[in-house]
């Protein structure tokens, strides 16, 4: 199947303005125009000054396209309604039926665009929930999509499915030896991490970087290893099938995934357990105190 951008590089822009272009299916309304610009929006600002205003960004990011979907929803309402009109009145005229023809075109085209809002608005939502661990509650009006208005139950299956196939597949791509990364989220000292990394990889040249995409030491890590071009594999946390404990279950399915060492930058409760359920599989485990820790001691 051909995408919108497939067929704008074919056959150009239309002559008649961009609503006869198709409207792109919903992998790249996810992909391309939410999820590639959610990631770049907020990725970018985590480990700086602005990570605290990362979760009212996000919710506006989410709320821009839940608000969009709702005004063309209203506007193919009232669209609807004139179609209506049209025909009660139809005279059998040239006119009226040129007239009616270009309604139920623009009717097409605004529920078409609606749906595809609703699309973008959901999954800007489900962002938002994984980046901040927070659920999505609009500012108006309510979340209608059908993904939306699964059941608990429903939607808490269908994830973790998807997600184990998702990682499974991912982990089976990606052959080299295994280093999890993991560390405070207030850490900011690039140099260290980058230095430290250098150092694996210099004794493991197939190094492949693990980590959860916390804020912090792991952004860092993450962002050394897009640097290096060294091969990556999230271990995200499902907040909506385990809550409080998602980051310990990434942490298990970390070491399922067969890591040959852990490097920790830093305290905290998540990379401590990391860190001992690895040596009790008998890992190595590097712990890097932050600079200014080092410092006082």
């Amino acid at each position: 199947m051909l995408t919108t951008y497939d067929e704008i590089e074919l056959f150009g822009l239309t002559e008649n303005g961009a609503d006869d272009l198709p409207i792109p299916h919903d992998e790249d309304l996810q992909g391309r125009a939410v999820g590639e610009a959610f990631d770049a929006l907020f990725g970018t600002i985590q480990g700086t000054g602005l990570a605290s205003e990362v979760e009212p960004l996000a919710h506006a990011f989410a709320t821009m396209f839940q608000r969009r979907a709702v005004s063309l929803d209203q506007a193919a309402d009232r669209q609807k309604m004139k179609i209506s009109a049209l025909i009660r009145t139809q005279d059998g005229s040239e006119i009226a039926e040129q007239e009616l023809d270009q309604a139920t075109r623009l009717f097409t085209i605004l529920q078409e665009k609606a749906d595809a809002l609703k699309v973008m608005a959901e999954t800007a939502a489900e962002h938002y929930e994984r980046e901040t661990g927070e659920h999505y509650t609009p500012v108006t009006g309510d979340r209608t999509t059908r993904r939306a208005m699964e059941t608990g139950a429903v939607f808490e299956a269908k994830k973790l499915l998807e997600q184990a196939d998702k990682d499974e597949a991912e982990r089976n791509r990606v052959t080299g030896t295994k280093i999890a990364v993991a560390g405070a989220s207030d850490w900011i000292d690039s140099a260290v991490i980058w230095r430290r990394l250098d150092v694996a990889r210099e004794k493991c040249p197939d190094m492949v970087l693990c980590h959860k995409g916390s804020r912090g030491a792991e952004r860092i890590a993450a962002a050394w290893a897009k640097s290096r071009k060294v091969p990556q594999i999230l271990f995200r946390p499902n907040w909506a099938a385990h809550n409080k404990a998602a980051p310990f279950r990434a942490n298990d399915e970390m070491l399922t995934a067969k890591i040959s060492g852990v490097i920790l930058f830093g305290g905290g409760g998540i990379g401590l357990n990391l860190g001992q359920k690895a040596e009790e599989k008998g890992l190595h485990v590097a712990r890097i105190e932050a600079p200014e820790k080092a410092r006082e001691a």
